[in-house]
């Protein structure tokens, strides 16, 4: 069935590298986040979270049996596990395979459920997470049965705010990510905030926080081409924080908040 407006907003969160698949509450950060900055907004929504580091972890386990053998000591074990988890999801989606694949499957059939259902879908995608955002989208605009430009009631998605995403870095950069599919004619258009702290060492890809200079990061995505049909923009957010920690302080930015609350209301 078509997307209904006056059904509830669904806000698709896509949760970027964890340590481990248990206890993740993104959704209900931005649930809080959104809250805190609605006033008297009268709008009706809900917050799920995409789970896929459970993935991750049931394909990095062969790597964990092999740590522990060869690292007896407690404190070196755990060390060794957060490391593994962490460059472990990185390397699983530069990878690009079946790992990968089941990840992009999960959050296209969640995407659907979402459509098919009738609610209007709304992402916000962190980190690892806004990379397998973009190829889902990117397929789902691509396979000719959704986004009619000229019908946003098309639309499995009606617009993607990505945070802290290292979607600029070379490596993400393989066949198929440089470029954003094109709609075609017509007369909606698709937007994309992707909101980033200068100080995030993830977006810039320099281990020690090198403070980012230039502004422009997914807006090189556009070509100028109006056919594309994406609205796409680069919102310099300072959390305040720096380091990892501003990596992971989006998820309580106010700026973060309203951006995404403006999506869902206009």
């Amino acid at each position: 069935m078509p997307v209904d407006p006056s059904m509830p907003r669904k806000v698709l969160v896509i949760h970027g590298v964890q340590t481990s698949p248990d206890n993740l509450n993104q959704d209900v950060l931005v649930n809080e986040l959104i809250k805190s900055r609605i006033g008297n907004i009268p709008l009706n929504y809900a917050c799920q979270l995409y789970r896929y580091e459970n993935i991750n972890a049931d394909a990095l386990q062969k790597y964990k049996l092999l740590l522990d053998l060869l690292v007896t000591n407690p404190v070196g074990q755990a060390v060794g596990e957060a490391v593994l988890e962490m460059v472990g999801d990185v390397v699983i989606s530069l990878e690009n395979g079946s790992t990968a694949n089941a990840i992009r499957q999960g959050l296209r059939q969640a995407i659907l459920e979402i459509f098919a259902a009738g609610n209007p879908c709304y992402i916000v995608a962190h980190s690892l997470g806004s990379i397998y955002t973009f190829d889902v989208l990117n397929s789902l605009i691509g396979d000719g049965e959704h986004f009619d430009r000229n019908s946003r009631k098309s639309w499995p998605v009606q617009g993607l705010l990505t945070i802290g995403s290292p979607i600029g870095l070379d490596m993400f950069k393989n066949t198929g990510r440089s470029a954003i599919k094109a709609f075609g004619a017509g007369d909606k258009w698709f937007r994309w905030l992707n909101m980033w702290d200068p100080n995030d060492p993830v977006v810039s890809g320099d281990i020690f926080g090198q403070h980012l200079a230039g502004y422009k990061i997914a807006e090189n995505f556009l070509s100028g081409d109006p056919q594309q049909g994406w609205v796409i923009r680069d919102i310099v957010t300072d959390t305040g924080k720096s380091w990892l920690m501003a990596h992971t302080a989006y998820w309580h930015s106010p700026i973060v908040g309203d951006k995404l609350v403006d999506m869902m209301t206009s």
